[in-house]
């Protein structure tokens, strides 16, 4: 057996892992904002509150992760008290088994890979919708991190040439709910840019065929379709998975859908493979997945 965390900014969820990747316990806590310290303790006291005899423990956490065995986080997201802290070295000291960290983007791709829309493709792209866009790419069943452990951090990407990289260029902008769709849908109804406004009003408003919002919808995939086209043409993957909170809305991945084919509608270029989509399957769990299949890899790797 093994032990998953999936540290989030409001939330951190755990759940003990079958070596065939079964959930067989699980629960979640308030994520804590004292500090390093005091999250790897609260791993670790839910960690023997399990009483189970795990080989390993693997942790999704926001943050740059390069492959050294210690765990050092850089960035750290929101948690900004993790940057520069060997965070796995300090939950294997206090719970007595090796622990292994990874990006919670990396973990949700290695996750569908193990289990859920990836499963038993050759090359793999999540694209996690969320503030801004993040993800993974998994090849031949592992996660492509790159030179910097960069690869993948999608929200990075920019839109258009002769401008300097910043938060009004990146596609995290365009691509995040909030900054993309939420504005869009804002700015065509002439309100406030500090209307509030959550995923389920737009949605409900989408679903009941309000212009306004199926049009900031149309433009929002468009952004994320011309991505997936330039993704398709440097990868090709067999699969992109569509993973955040809004995925579990159908409407969405119909409209990406058209959107994506629209861009190759009537191409004289034949060869050029379309992008096929889907739904991640596994949501938050597949963090958890991904994360301790990570754990188990490192310690084949460590053990060779």
């Amino acid at each position: 057996m093994y032990f998953g965390v999936d540290v989030g900014g409001t939330a951190v969820k755990w759940a003990v892992i079958s070596e065939d990747y079964q959930v067989l316990k699980s629960g979640v806590f308030t994520t804590p904002y004292e500090g390093a310290e005091f999250l790897a303790d609260r791993i670790a006291s839910v960690y023997q509150e399990t009483e189970e005899a795990c080989r390993g423990i693997g942790i999704s956490i926001p943050g740059t992760l390069m492959d050294d065995p210690d765990g050092i986080v850089e960035g750290g997201g929101v948690l900004r008290y993790l940057n520069g802290i060997p965070f796995g070295k300090l939950v294997r000291e206090k719970c007595g088994v090796p622990c292994f960290v990874e990006n919670d983007g990396k973990s949700c791709a290695l996750g569908e890979y193990t289990a859920g829309a990836l499963k038993g493709c050759r090359t793999g792209v999540v694209l996690v919708l969320g503030t801004g866009i993040g993800g993974g790419i998994v090849i031949d069943g592992r996660v492509y991190k790159g030179a910097h452990s960069f690869a993948g951090e999608f929200s990075f990407m920019m839109e258009s040439a002769g401008k300097r990289l910043g938060p009004e260029t990146m596609i995290g902008k365009y691509c995040g709910w909030s900054s993309g769709l939420r504005a869009e849908l804002i700015r065509r109804k002439g309100l406030s840019e500090d209307t509030q406004m959550d995923g389920y009003q737009i949605f409900d408003l989408v679903n009941s065929k309000d212009p306004d919002a199926v049009g900031a919808l149309e433009t929002y995939c468009s952004h994320i379709a011309l991505q997936i086209h330039n993704l398709q043409t440097i990868l090709d993957p067999d699969i992109f998975a569509i993973g955040g909170g809004i995925s579990n809305q159908p409407v969405l991945l119909e409209t990406l859908q058209k959107a994506v084919d629209f861009i190759y509608e009537g191409t004289i270029f034949g060869q050029v493979p379309i992008p096929k989509i889907v739904r991640c399957q596994y949501g938050n769990t597949a963090n958890i997945l991904g994360a301790v299949r990570r754990c188990r890899q490192r310690m084949n790797t460590e053990n060779t």
